[in-house]
């Protein structure tokens, strides 16, 4: 899934710098918080920068460490704004010297990145080459639960799967590089793992100097083998919930196998938003406008697509344009490897892919939830509500991810990738 808290600084064509989009300013007791004047952004500067100072004071009573001087807390209404800005791609924030690039309202993503700000601050204590794996791994070690879930738990989790790869090879490696090879190996939150025994084991002045360049020997005694071991032997007698388990096997597009209280997803959308039956108008009948060579067909009210390849298979469904509307299809899917969406257009679009719920907006994600990904074959209950230019995205009832998206009125749109994904009852209420 891509990752929130993924500090992966790919180069792509900016808009503008931020200092001359960020001109908004205020001051807390450590940071300077810029923002883009009339932005969403702004509107939460004074909260993010509070909740930032708190964050800072955490971190360092936590590394026993407070550094000199004052850092730079960049704001932006979301990932899309962040990337077109900075020229940054594939990443959900990162930080850079004193300053730190962020969308407002994320509490995990901006104490990651606080962690990153304060810790670059060490003192070099010896001259032995550190990588990424340690970088990623104690901003992801102080924060503990990620996503929701503790990073012993992930790591345990492939310890049992026989799939966590031996410690040298992420400390020999370059770490988004082997990021970038192994996708959807969740590789920060088993970082995180190592990087907290070796604070719960050896402490923080150990880990620190460890952390700034003194070799292993010296910092604990021993070196990375006998670490390793120690480390394993810590997950091994990690007492891990089932509910974690399954849920950590859901986010491998595996079945789960949840026990849901209310199966029926009407009963958690809210009634201003099921309106009554006679609000929808079914879709199933309009004619089918494919963007591709798909050959879409009609089982009874069903609406059916099937096709392999790397690209996504849209169908516009009639010609009529909505704007201000909620979309709503039960999509059942067979062997389905990348995801299904409804859309209205190209700027709005409701995604449930293989690494989560997502916002999209003309290529870029502008919210995501990992709470829910496409099963392979299964059932979705997809529900996308467009207004004012925000789009909400429910799954099987639940309102997982919303962010901003394009207003222009569009046609309804169904979509797949790498499968058979088979759309019942696809229907459209206006919004007025």
């Amino acid at each position: 899934m891509p990752r929130l808290l993924a500090l992966l600084l790919l180069v792509a064509p900016a808009l503008a710098g931020p200092e001359a989009t960020h001109t908004g300013h205020l001051k807390t007791a450590r940071l300077d918080v810029r923002y883009r004047p009339k932005s969403r952004a702004g509107a939460a500067a004074e909260r993010d920068g509070a909740m930032a100072e708190r964050d800072l004071k955490d971190i360092c009573a936590r590394l026993s460490f407070t550094p000199d001087g004052r850092f730079v807390l960049y704001l932006y209404d979301d990932v899309a704004e962040l990337s077109a800005i900075t020229g940054t791609t594939g990443n959900a924030g990162f930080s850079a010297g004193r300053e730190t690039h962020l969308p407002y309202g994320n509490d995990q993503t901006r104490y990651h990145e606080l962690v990153h700000l304060v810790a670059a601050q060490l003192p070099k204590s010896g001259d032995e080459a550190r990588g990424m794996f340690l970088v990623e791994g104690l901003a992801n070690a102080l924060l503990g639960h990620v996503h929701g879930v503790h990073v012993h738990a992930v790591a345990r989790f492939y310890r049992d799967r026989k799939e966590l790869p031996p410690l040298k090879t992420f400390l020999a490696a370059d770490f988004y590089d082997w990021l970038r090879a192994h996708a959807g190996f969740n590789a920060y939150d088993v970082a995180g793992s190592f990087v907290l025994f070796l604070l719960d084991t050896h402490g923080v002045e150990a880990t620190k100097r460890y952390y700034t360049g003194t070799a292993a020997t010296v910092a604990f005694g021993c070196d990375e083998r006998k670490l390793e071991e120690a480390w394993l032997a810590v997950l091994d007698a990690y007492a891990m919930l089932p509910e974690v388990s399954m849920l950590l096997r859901e986010r491998q597009g595996e079945a789960a196998g949840f026990d849901v209280y209310e199966l029926d997803p009407d009963k958690r959308i809210p009634a201003e938003i099921l309106g009554k039956p006679k609000d929808w108008k079914a879709l199933s009948g309009e004619k089918l406008a494919p963007r591709d060579k798909t050959a879409w067909q009609r089982d009874g009210t069903a609406l059916v697509g099937s096709g392999t390849g790397d690209a996504w298979h849209i169908c516009d469904l009639g010609s009529r344009k909505y704007r201000d509307c909620a979309v709503r299809a039960r999509v059942k899917t067979e062997n389905i490897l990348g995801g299904v969406q409804l859309q209205l257009g190209d700027g709005c679009q409701a995604l449930v892919v293989a690494n989560g719920t997502f916002v999209y907006r003309n290529g870029t994600g502008t919210a995501m939830s990992a709470a829910a990904r496409v099963p392979i074959t299964g059932t979705v209950d997809l529900l996308m509500i467009r207004r004012g230019g925000r789009l909400e995205v429910w799954v099987d009832g639940f309102r997982l991810a919303e962010g901003p998206c394009d207003s222009d009125p569009a046609p309804v749109g169904i979509g797949f990738h790498s499968g058979t994904a088979r759309f019942e009852d696809v229907r459209v209420r206006e919004l007025r």
